[in-house]
């Protein structure tokens, strides 16, 4: 049993699992006799060392004991672990009684299958209770085949020899002397089926013959060897001659399959010679399978990074038997299926085999055929339904989320190849090369509604938010194109383009039908983090997807990250961001460059940053600038920050990331002003001119950055004298706002409406701030509310604000509004908090505070240029401290 199995085991509290095992009973021949042989003292001893003996090999064997009389009731994951416990335990029995001068013998039962395990309560076990309780029928056979067995016999069931059998070579150098044997089919007294039973033992410890028939089990005679022969039992041997050898002594299945069970898909066989089918067929069987409710799909990019972490490439090697099984045991999935494609005599052959990846056996095996193309897909439908229904699937449930695959994905196989390459491109990160794949299968099927939602997924997670719109639109028109699942993740992108409120609504949905599939999760997540700045909640969702199999979970591992940079857990932060980095994320906006920003360590900042490759994505290119851009803005170097938003502007703009750029341009004004360029003013009109005409198109090109960009926008009109532009802005913002049922958008303009009156109502604008306050406040909310309490001569509140934004500096990095359009507003805001707060110590008498806060800065900004305006203002607290 591995570590983990044993600890879930362990671990539960009454709760039943059921688990497939394999059960050894043993029981010591005449042990009561020993007693009256021995006497209770040397009796007492011998059975010490009998059970010391025993324990030894179990836990040499992995073994696990639940229970103990006269022998033995223990629990192996696998049946070659059992078979190597009882060879050895047979053979050491046998020398500890030649060492205590006396006959030992012990009897021993085999058998596998389903098991229930639970813990008893602690107040059940003070009263005598065992601590683990295991039932099932496989107990009821290990104990019968044990009863039937003789002394030193080792018998086992048709089951459990047929996968130790395979298996044997396990043995090592003791194999030699290891001997099977087949005894018949026997009736055993309470199990409802005919049992084939086998003998494993060594040579010269073993009977190594057929067991005698007891009142509890006999064997079943064929018809030649009874005693009277009558017609039907003629009649049954004809029967018995027509019925195949090997499906008369096949044993019954050895895997269990439950509600909810993972199963690994391996590499799609194909030996018909079409290339056509390599990559479509492979596509169309995954997504047949991941229609179902029953069965948990392990998605094809955690496949991808089960290989790489077994150091495969995971584009060159093929899942086979032996490598979707070790794939499967590490992730914990139940079976492995195979599925094959054949052309016999004119006719296309689908094969799926189910494969126990503990043994790399086979459990169960389908084929279907059709003749020509077009009647493939409908093939596969049926295979499809005949392997769900082997894994314990109701016929009602199949029936239910199953839609023929012609229709859910596409008739034409050129177009499934294309998509099909297109997911593997968007696996490797290769953006650009999965939208011309999409592109190529929607244009050879326009109703090919699953590529469509590829590109949704591209063109959204890249800010093209208009394209987005337009390829979920296309995919919404054919929802009948599209499995159940499939169709809630459709309405749910669909509901990007409304409110949070319609995305919580679809999102929860995908989540409670399907409850392992951690899309719905993920995205609840994001709507709390992005939408309504809830990092709590968000963070406890995010978490629950970093705990599954979830193929994308390292996004959830990245955001977890950019929530604990931005609540200051620095140590969580790191550990978020390497494990992102160890699944193989992708970039989404170089997240784990955040934490070294926020830390003020520019050369780990830098290290981080050229880690972080962009692929050449104009994207993350423009990502790569701004990050570059915030660097420098710690260090005061603020000429080179500049030329970073620059080069931003100029890769958004050629590649027309028109969102991006204007972020971009955001950044670089906000510098401008910062370094009191006497144009600055100028350019931020024009800027919010341009974001005032995107704002009108916002709601056709669906992209509400500009909202976030001129709420930004209008603070820093205020904060360097410029009323009337703030007034401009605010009066087309806050409608704008308002009615768009996005709460970070409200929040962002309540905030600089706030702020814009601070000239006229300083108290009034105390007020409207601090009512903003929450644990769901923007940093620059406080930024506005130390210039409202500078304003209205409250030093003790300004002091303290100024102590928490200079504090803060991981939410002033992590702050997300706009994808990180405050980063750099933030952290010019966060250094200039500590000159304000060095100022209002010396103003308020704290001088050795001063000095101490002033340093901070001075040791940030060291290499700045001491022209400034903030560099000035710093060097006249300085000579104020030194008077």
């Amino acid at each position: 049993m591995t570590a983990d199995e044993s600890a879930r085991i362990d671990g539960l509290t009454g709760n039943t699992t059921s688990v497939l095992r394999t059960l050894v009973l043993s029981d010591l021949v005449d042990s009561t006799s020993l007693v009256e042989r021995l006497g209770d003292q040397r009796a007492a001893d011998l059975i010490r060392k009998h059970d010391r003996l025993a324990r030894a090999l179990m836990q040499q064997h992995g073994g696990r004991e639940i229970d103990k009389t006269d022998g033995f009731l223990l629990v192996f994951e696998r049946p070659i672990q059992a078979v190597a416990y009882a060879l050895a335990y047979q053979r050491e029995l046998a020398d500890l009684g030649a060492q205590e001068k006396i006959e030992l013998a012990a009897r021993i039962g085999i058998h596998v299958g389903d098991i229930v395990v639970w813990d008893n309560s602690a107040d059940d076990i003070r009263r005598g209770a065992k601590q683990t309780e295991v039932e099932g029928l496989v107990k009821p056979v290990a104990a019968r085949l044990m009863g039937l067995a003789l002394p030193r016999q080792i018998l086992m069931s048709g089951t459990a020899y047929d996968i130790a059998h395979r298996a044997q070579g396990e043995l090592g150098e003791k194999l030699a002397r290891v001997r099977w044997r087949t005894h018949g089919r026997y009736r055993l007294k309470g199990v409802p089926d005919l049992v084939p039973v086998f003998e494993v033992g060594e040579e010269g410890i073993a009977p190594l013959r057929a067991p005698a028939w007891t009142g509890k089990a006999h064997r079943e005679m064929p018809v030649w060897r009874r005693p009277v022969a009558v017609a039907g039992e003629l009649l049954a041997l004809l029967l018995l001659v027509a019925v195949p050898a090997w499906y008369f002594f096949k044993p019954a299945p050895a895997i269990a399959f439950a509600n909810r069970d993972w199963v690994v898909v391996g590499s799609l066989k194909n030996l018909t010679g079409h290339k056509a089918f390599d990559d479509s067929l492979a596509t169309a069987f995954r997504i047949g399978l991941e229609q179902s409710r029953y069965v948990n799909v392990m998605p094809e990019l955690q496949v991808r990074d089960v290989l790489k972490r077994m150091e495969r490439d995971p584009t060159a090697t093929v899942v086979d038997r032996v490598i979707g099984s070790e794939v499967a045991l590490r992730e914990g999935a139940r079976a492995l299926v195979l599925p094959t494609v054949a052309e016999i005599g004119g006719r296309v052959r689908l094969t799926a085999e189910v494969v126990d990846p503990h043994t790399q056996t086979s459990v169960y095996s389908d084929s279907v055929e059709g003749v020509g193309e077009a009647a493939v897909l409908p093939a596969m439908d049926d295979l499809l339904k005949k392997m769900r229904g082997r894994l314990g699937e109701s016929i009602a449930s199949i029936d239910e989320t199953s839609a023929p695959l012609a229709e859910v994905t596409t008739r034409n196989f050129d177009a499934l190849k294309a998509y099909s390459l297109g997911l593997q491109a968007l696996a490797g990160g290769r953006g650009g090369e999965a939208l011309t794949l999409f592109d190529q299968a929607v244009s050879l099927d326009p109703h090919f509604a699953q590529a469509y939602l590829g590109l949704a997924n591209v063109y959204y997670s890249t800010s093209q938010k208009a394209k987005a719109h337009d390829a979920v639109s296309k995919a919404v028109r054919d929802l009948d194109h599209l499995s159940v699942r499939e169709r809630l993740n459709a309405q749910g992108y669909a509901a990007l383009f409304e409110t949070p409120d319609s995305m919580r609504e679809k999102w929860s949905m995908l989540t409670k039908l399907y409850p392992d599939d951690m899309a719905g999760t993920q995205n609840l997540a994001m709507v709390l983090w992005q939408y309504d700045n809830d990092r709590q909640q968000a963070a406890q969702y995010f978490r629950k997807v970093t705990a599954s199999q979830h193929p994308r979970r390292g996004y959830a591992w990245l955001y977890l990250g950019d929530i604990e940079v931005a609540t200051e857990d620095f140590a969580a932060a790191a550990k978020s961001y390497a494990t992102a980095r160890q699944i193989g994320s992708p970039q989404n906006y170089l997240d784990p460059v955040n934490l070294p920003i926020a830390r003020r360590d520019a050369a780990a900042a830098k290290a981080a940053l050229a880690k972080e490759d962009t692929h050449r994505y104009p994207f993350f290119e423009v990502e790569a600038e701004l990050r570059k851009a915030a660097i420098e803005v710690g260090q005061g170097r603020l000429a080179d920050a500049r030329a970073a938003t620059d080069a931003a502007m100029a890769i958004a703009g050629q590649a027309k990331l028109e969102a991006s750029r204007q972020r971009a341009r955001l950044a670089g004004v906000a510098i401008a002003l910062a370094q009191g360029d006497a144009t600055a003013g100028e350019n931020l009109g024009a800027f919010v001119a341009d974001e005032l005409r995107r704002l009108k198109d916002a709601p056709s090109t669906y992209d509400f950055s500009s909202q976030v960009h001129l709420g930004l926008a209008a603070m820093l009109a205020l904060r360097h004298g410029d009323s009337a532009l703030a007034a401009r802005v605010l009066a087309a913002l806050g409608p704008a706002a308002d009615a768009s049922g996005y709460r970070n958008l409200q929040q962002l303009a309540r905030a600089a409406a706030c702020e814009a009156r601070i000239d006229k109502e300083v108290v009034v604008a105390v007020g409207c701030l601090e009512a903003l306050l929450s644990e769901h406040a923007y940093y620059q909310t406080r930024v506005a509310l130390l210039r409202a309490y500078r304003a209205a001569g409250r030093d003790e509140d300004a002091l303290t604000t100024a102590r928490w934004l200079a504090g803060h500096r991981g939410l002033a990095t992590a702050d997300f509004i706009g994808e990180f359009a405050s980063q750099v507003p933030n952290l010019l805001a966060s250094d200039e908090a500590l000159v304000d707060a060095s100022e209002l110590e010396l103003k308020t008498g704290r001088k050795n505070d001063a000095r101490k806060t002033l340093g901070e800065f001075k040791a940030a900004w060291n290499s700045s240029d001491r022209g400034l305006p903030l560099s000035r203002k710093a060097a006249r607290v300085d000579a104020s401290l030194a008077q």
